[in-house]
């Protein structure tokens, strides 16, 4: 008994050392992967809070030797930073809550409605996807222009949302096939029409494929860019990704004041994921766990 209880010892204790070694590689990738993954912010804000001096100079310093926050202020002097962070919160806003719209309207009834050819509107819509925005540049450019929609929101907004349509439609047709039947089902018996059994029933139990749908296609337009810098030409109406271009000179780059308006640039973006996290997680882990 005393031989068998030490090698039952042994073999718990071996156990628990491929456990925890098992953990320790985990969450130590996890952290690299992690540190890796933030390191240019982190640049980015330690580069904006040098002396322009200290930001150019060779080899690079990791801790700023003088913290200033000069480079903000003249971040906000040298352009209307306000104005393109207004911009662009007006275009990325507006964008995504037409894909979640129609992404919801789209999504139910690929998912929920029985209807002929289904399966090849899916795969057109993931078709759509994998076109290179570049290739619709020249002819939405001539189409905005006829049509005066050049240095206006509607000519960012209705482009933008078009790409990222099919990206919320998958999102919202996948959540909803997770959902029970027993929903629908019970508010039809008490008399509720399907757009009824949508809006009452399906979308409230919905909301993390919509705050998944939104967040990406908000973070999408926020950032593009080439859209933005042919369309909208008039200083008052670019966005944040074309004003922050417009610091560097013909022969000199001010990476501080460029650092500065970048860390500006992805507040709204922190502050979005921050507060819609957990919806975002749910969103995207929908129906993973299920058979």
């Amino acid at each position: 008994m005393g031989t068998a209880g030490a090698d039952l010892n042994t073999r718990l204790e071996d156990l628990s050392l491929q456990e925890l070694g098992r953990r320790v590689g985990f969450y130590g990738s996890v952290a690299l992967i992690a540190l890796v993954s933030f390191f240019p912010v982190l640049w980015m804000l330690i580069t904006s809070v040098k002396l322009p001096s200290e930001a150019v100079q060779f080899p690079v310093t990791y801790v700023p030797e003088t913290v200033t926050l000069e480079n903000y202020r003249e971040a906000f002097s040298q352009s209307p930073l306000l104005r393109f962070l207004v911009n662009s919160f007006i275009v990325a806003s507006g964008t995504a809550i037409i894909d979640v719209v129609l992404g919801a309207l789209a999504g139910y009834a690929l998912s929920r409605l029985d209807f002929e050819f289904k399966l090849h509107v899916l795969l057109i819509i993931l078709l759509s996807s994998m076109l290179p925005f570049i290739s619709r540049l020249i002819p939405l450019f001539r189409l905005a222009r006829n049509t005066g929609l050049l240095n206006d929101y509607v000519g960012l907004i209705l482009p933008y949302a078009a790409f990222q349509l099919p990206f919320a439609v998958w999102i919202m047709q996948a959540y909803f096939k997770e959902l029970p039947d027993s929903l629908e089902e019970a508010g039809l018996m008490d008399g509720l029409s399907r757009i009824g059994v949508l809006f009452r029933i399906i979308l409230p139990v919905s909301a993390p494929a919509m705050a998944t749908a939104a967040i990406i296609v908000f973070i999408y337009a926020w950032n593009e860019f080439l859209f933005a810098l042919t369309f909208m030409t008039n200083e008052n109406m670019k966005t944040i990704t074309v004003g922050i271009a417009q610091y560097g000179g013909e022969y000199s780059f001010p990476w501080g004041v460029i650092s500065a308006a970048v860390v500006l640039s992805i507040v709204p973006l922190v502050l979005f994921m921050f507060f819609f996290q957990r919806r975002v997680v749910e969103g995207l882990t929908a129906g993973v766990g299920k058979a």
